[in-house]
């Protein structure tokens, strides 16, 4: 087997460091903690990206498009399983509390936290992971601002979840949502 080249190595260190603060829920940690968990040197990671915000950046860059293949697959499950908007919404609700799920939604959390502390790349990539959640939602229900009230609505649910751990709660929320959106069509 040849060795990698160098394009390929950095892909490689990438996806590994976005898989360890997938586990950990976070990016913060030192570049030398980030390189004892994915098997390398701290060295060998300035190597390749040059300081830590230069790794961040291309962690999140890789995490952007993950997102984007987990809303696609998401979109593709909820029309494919579900008869209706509400079957869909709690179909993602499911997925979002599996366990597989918890380092994702810590890590989310993480940006958000880094964001309102004023990281304005982190404000910039989840403003466009926003629109697209926006832009799938309305695509679901057909309302934009139906779909900017759920986006929000999942926000809290999840943020919800992970302090208490109580999916049924979210589950609740989203189908009062639901009923209230029913009401409201059919008067």
């Amino acid at each position: 087997m040849s060795r990698p080249t160098e394009p390929q190595k950095k892909a490689e260190l990438v996806e590994k460091c976005l898989e360890v603060a997938i586990e950990a829920g976070a990016l913060d940690a030192s570049i030398n903690a980030i390189a004892k968990r994915i098997g390398t040197s701290g060295r060998m990671l300035v190597y390749h990206f040059g300081s830590k915000q230069e790794l961040e950046r291309q962690v999140l860059a890789r995490l952007e498009v993950r997102l984007r293949e987990q809303l696609q697959s998401l979109q593709n499950t909820a029309v494919a399983d579900a008869d209706t908007v509400a079957e869909s919404l709690l179909a993602m609700w499911q997925h979002f509390t599996t366990p597989e799920m918890q380092g994702w939604l810590k890590l989310t959390m993480d940006l958000n936290l880094r964001a309102m502390q004023g990281d304005t790349e982190t404000q910039r990539f989840l403003e466009r992971e926003t629109q697209q959640w926006v832009e799938s939602l309305t695509a679901l229900t057909g309302d934009e601002a139906v779909a900017r009230s759920l986006f929000h609505l999942f926000q809290g649910a999840i943020l919800d979840f992970l302090t208490t751990g109580n999916a049924q709660r979210g589950e609740q929320s989203i189908r009062a949502f639901v009923e209230g959106m029913r009401s409201v069509n059919t008067s």
